[in-house]
């Protein structure tokens, strides 16, 4: 009988190192080990043959730390875990337990729920799958799961993140409406002529003045009391809720007599609040409609006190100071370069204008000049 030929062999990509180690044909080493009746190939990121060895070890050793009960736990699952961990602020809950819905609801159809299956590709494809959102929202996304797959690295569920080597996307640097100080006399003075103020138009004006005469945010303000108050020292101890500090700022000269006629109208209890109310941004919202400005929200006062302190040449460092940064004007610096640069540009203009008939030069200026 006459034998059939022998089929031609067939070159495999693969090339078997040793143990548990494997090359591949363009020079990568791989690392191919069995864990309870699963074989599982993994990319070691190398094709030095010595880091090859160091990084299989770690791998094995990784893997030896794995809890399969948790790794083989749905998204939708796993998040509750998540839940239970997070702390913070109610506003920082949210925002994660926003973003995590908002990611689990989202998830392609067609990548892995189960938590150890689920590769950097899947996550780039549900990053791609989002439409209509600022880089900003996206990028809170993108620090939400990162932080919602790290605490499944070390429960033991997966061994690397697969959000690591995502990229933020770039944010567009917004566009910020200041009022000027025509302005914002105008909102005051809109807002106390409405005698049909929800809050008392008195009370909604002077929340506004003195958010942009003091340079403090809604919650800052709202939290002054009796207490927090010196007229004699001229100062206010103000707190911040998101940082738990507490920082003093002057009472600035045309804030002082709104200060003391509500001083004069307030219980003598240290916790009276000097505002009873908590925000003013629908008054602000009324009073832009109405004189046909600008959408100006109530952290634009804050700007503009920043921006109108700037251009009257106060340093950077003071003003970081009344806002309670600890930067020593970094941020402000950063944030506000138009201005500072503005302001220093204009005090150098100003010195090439006409010199006062009183003013002799001396004979080395008058050398100079010519």
């Amino acid at each position: 009988m006459k034998k059939k030929p022998k089929a031609p062999e067939t070159k495999s990509d693969w090339k078997r190192i040793e143990p548990c180690l494997f090359r591949y044909k363009q020079g990568h080493y791989y690392a191919l080990v069995r864990r309870k009746g699963k074989q599982i190939r993994h990319c070691l990121e190398t094709a030095d043959l010595a880091l090859a060895r160091r990084r299989l070890k770690d791998y094995v050793a990784d893997l030896e730390r794995l809890d399969p009960d948790v790794g083989r736990l749905a998204l939708e699952t796993f998040k509750e875990r998540f839940y239970a961990t997070l702390r913070g602020s109610d506003s920082t809950l949210y925002k994660y337990r926003l973003a995590i819905d908002a990611m689990v609801a989202a998830w392609p159809k067609d990548a892995p729920r189960a938590i150890d299956r689920i590769r950097t590709g899947h996550c780039e494809a549900w990053l791609a799958s989002i439409k209509g959102l600022s880089n900003s929202t996206v990028n809170d996304r993108i620090t939400a799961a990162h932080k919602f797959f790290a605490l499944a690295v070390s429960l033991g569920a997966i061994v690397k993140n697969p959000m690591d080597g995502i990229k933020y996307r770039k944010r567009v640097k917004p566009i910020r409406n200041t009022p000027t100080e025509e302005q914002f006399r105008a909102i005051v003075k809109d807002i106390r002529s409405q005698p049909a103020n929800g809050h008392g138009r008195d009370d909604s004006a002077d929340f506004v003045e003195l958010a942009g005469t003091l340079g403090l945010g809604q919650a800052e303000l709202s939290g002054i009391q009796r207490q927090h108050i010196d007229l004699d020292a001229g100062i206010i101890r103000v707190f911040r809720r998101k940082t738990s500090q507490q920082f003093t700022i002057p009472i600035f000269p045309d804030a002082r007599a709104i200060i003391e006629r509500r001083l004069e109208a307030m219980p003598d209890e240290p916790e009276a609040r000097l505002l009873a109310q908590n925000n003013c941004r629908i008054a602000m919202e009324g009073a832009c409609c109405r004189l046909k400005l600008p959408k100006f929200s109530p952290r634009s006062l804050r700007r503009y006190h920043i921006t109108r302190s700037l251009r009257a040449g106060i340093d950077a460092p003071t003003v970081a100071a009344w806002q309670g940064h600890q930067d020593g004007g970094e941020l402000v610096l950063r944030t506000y370069q138009a201005e500072v640069s503005l302001s220093h540009s204009l005090k150098m203009a100003a010195m090439l204008g006409p010199k006062p008939e009183n003013v002799v030069e001396m004979p080395g200026q008058q050398q100079a000049a010519g």
